[in-house]
């Protein structure tokens, strides 16, 4: 279930009051495509965006910048936040609830249509999705429609 905040300090200080973990997702976008990618030796992860939790003493915004480039190489700046959201999700394993921000980066034009790049132990594959259909997986496309909005898309290469 997604449930929206009316902005990001309010979403903040749900998670505080409720000890519910936050984390970024990051929507880089390049004209009309969506960086995506999945998990090379673990295809049931399914398609994903650059995300990862906020650790103590950052902003959402600085984990943003850090974990897109932890997972994905890139070193972008000047995160835009798209929205905050709740999510909870009932998995096989267990149910779980937790503070979700959504940022969104313009890409450089430069960058490969894919590439393999090592995480934590993992090799992701990134690839250039078309951004009104990405295909991801994990409710991560809930914060899409407000990236679709045109102050955003016209900043964009």
């Amino acid at each position: 279930m997604i449930t929206f905040y009316d902005n990001q300090a309010q979403a903040r200080a749900d998670a505080m009051a409720s000890g519910l973990r936050e984390r970024v997702l990051c929507f880089v976008v390049r004209a009309s495509s969506l960086l995506v990618f999945e998990h090379v030796d673990v295809p049931e992860a399914g398609v994903q965006l650059p995300a990862g939790g906020v650790e103590d003493g950052e902003t959402p915004a600085q984990t943003a910048v850090r974990e897109l480039f932890e997972e994905s190489g890139l070193q972008l700046s000047a995160p835009r936040h798209l929205r905050s959201y709740r999510w909870e999700a009932q998995l096989p394993e267990r149910f779980i609830r937790q503070v979700c921000h959504a940022y969104a980066f313009a890409a450089p034009p430069d960058l490969p249509p894919n590439w393999i790049h090592p995480a934590g132990g993992y090799l992701f594959a990134f690839r250039w999705a078309a951004l009104d259909t990405p295909g991801l997986d994990w409710d991560m496309d809930a914060a899409l429609p407000y990236l679709n909005a045109a102050p955003f898309q016209e900043t964009c290469p």
